[in-house]
C-alpha cells in the first residue's frame, strides 16, 4: 500500500526573536542534521508526488515523505532553502499572504512578544476587556485561539500598540519576519520550491462566519495568482486541527473556489485513498528534535492517527457528502 508522510515546519531561524519563541522554531544547524538523517530513512519527494501517490496515480512506496513550511517566514529563504538545496530536497511553503514583506501583523507573533517581554499581564488585561473574560497571562494564547474573533483581535492589537509597545518599536525590533515579494519572485523559479496559501491573516477558521472564511481563502488565492502562478494553489489550514480549528465549511468553500488539495496539521501518515481535501501532516518542532533526532524519526516511522481524529475524519466526510447532496438537489 502506498503511504505518504508530510512534515510540517515553521521557522528555521538563528535569530533570538521573541516572535518565534515557543512556536517550534528550529535552529538551522539542527535542521540540517535532521534532514541529513531523514533522507537516509525516507525518500524525500515533492508534495505533488505524495499527493499523486496517495491518490494512486504516482510513485509507489511506503517511504515517501514531503516537507512543508507554514506561514512564509523570512528564514525559509535565508536558511531553509539553502540547506535543502545542498541536499537536493524539495519543499512547499504555504504563505500568510497579507504578511508578505511584513505588511500586516501576525497576531500570534505580536502576542508572543508581549508575553516574552514580561508584559503578559497587560496583554491579558486587553483580552479581558474585549472578551469580558477574567483570564491570566498564562491563558492568553489558548483563550484567544479558542475564542477567536476578528474584530476583538484587531482591537487587542490596537491596544498593544497604544499601551505596551509602539508599532514603530515592534517593527524595528522584530523585523524581516516574513518573505518579501523579491524573495518570492526569486524562489518561485527555483526547481525545488513550490508555494501554496495559508489564508490572508491566519485566523481560526472554525470561529469565522462563512463570508469571512471565503474572504480569507479568496484573498489569498488572488495574491497567489497575481504574484506566483496563474493556477489554483494548495491550501494549508491555519492551526489545522479538525473540528477544533476548522470544519467542513472551510473545505467546501475552498473546493468551491477551485482548490483541490487541502492540508491539516493534526498528525498521521497518509495512506492510499486519503481524501485530497484533508491530507494529514505531522508537526516538527525544535524541542522535539533537541530530545533526539533518531528517536523522533523512529516515532515517525510508526506514527498513527490519534483516536479522536478517526471519528472526526468520518464526521467530516459525512458532512461534506450532505453538502454535495444538497447542491445536487438544488440543481435538479
Amino acid at each position: 500500500m502506498n503511504k505518504g508522510t508530510v512534515l510540517l515546519f515553521h521557522s528555521i531561524d538563528n535569530r533570538n526573536l521573541d516572535s518565534f519563541k515557543n512556536l517550534g522554531n528550529i535552529h538551522p544547524e539542527l535542521f540540517q542534521k535532521f534532514l541529513t538523517v531523514l533522507r537516509k530513512e525516507f525518500d524525500i519527494v515533492s508534495l505533488e508526488d505524495v499527493v499523486s501517490s496517495v491518490s494512486g496515480s504516482g510513485k509507489r512506496g511506503e517511504r515517501l515523505l514531503a516537507l512543508t513550511f507554514d506561514d512564509g517566514t523570512k528564514s525559509y529563504a535565508a536558511s531553509a532553502v539553502p540547506i535543502m538545496e545542498s541536499l537536493h530536497v524539495p519543499s512547499t511553503c504555504f504563505l500568510i499572504t497579507d504578511c508578505i514583506g511584513d505588511r500586516a501583523m501576525y497576531w500570534r507573533y505580536l502576542f508572543n512578544v508581549c508575553i516574552h517581554r514580561d508584559r503578559g499581564s497587560e496583554l491579558a488585561g486587553l483580552v479581558n476587556k474585549e472578551y469580558g473574560s477574567s483570564i491570566t497571562e498564562k491563558e492568553v494564547i489558548s483563550f484567544t485561539r479558542g475564542n477567536f474573533n476578528v474584530l476583538k483581535n484587531r482591537n487587542i492589537i490596537r491596544g498593544i500598540f497604544r499601551n505596551i509597545i509602539s508599532e514603530e518599536e515592534y517593527r524595528a525590533q522584530e523585523r524581516n519576519l516574513f518573505l518579501s515579494l523579491d524573495d518570492i519572485s526569486a524562489l518561485k523559479k527555483h526547481p525545488l520550491v513550490r508555494f501554496g496559501i495559508h489564508t490572508c491573516t491566519h485566523p481560526v477558521m472554525m470561529l469565522l462566519s462563512t463570508e469571512e472564511i471565503r474572504k480569507e481563502i479568496a484573498g489569498s488565492i488572488d495574491f497567489y495568482r497575481d504574484k506566483i502562478h496563474s493556477g489554483f494553489p494548495m491550501l494549508s489550514i491555519p492551526f489545522g486541527r479538525l473540528y477544533r480549528d476548522f470544519d467542513e465549511r472551510t473545505i467546501s468553500i475552498a473546493q468551491a473556489l477551485s482548490i483541490r488539495h487541502i492540508f491539516s496539521a493534526y498528525g498521521g501518515i497518509n495512506t492510499e485513498g486519503q481524501p485530497l481535501y484533508n491530507m494529514r501532516r505531522i508537526p516538527v518542532r525544535g524541542e522535539m528534535l533537541e530530545q533526539g533526532i533518531h528517536s523522533y524519526i523512529n516515532r515517525l516511522k510508526t506514527a498513527t492517527l490519534e483516536g479522536e481524529y478517526v471519528e472526526k475524519e468520518k464526521r467530516l466526510a459525512d458532512a461534506l457528502e450532505k453538502v454535495r447532496s444538497t447542491l445536487r438537489h438544488a440543481q435538479d
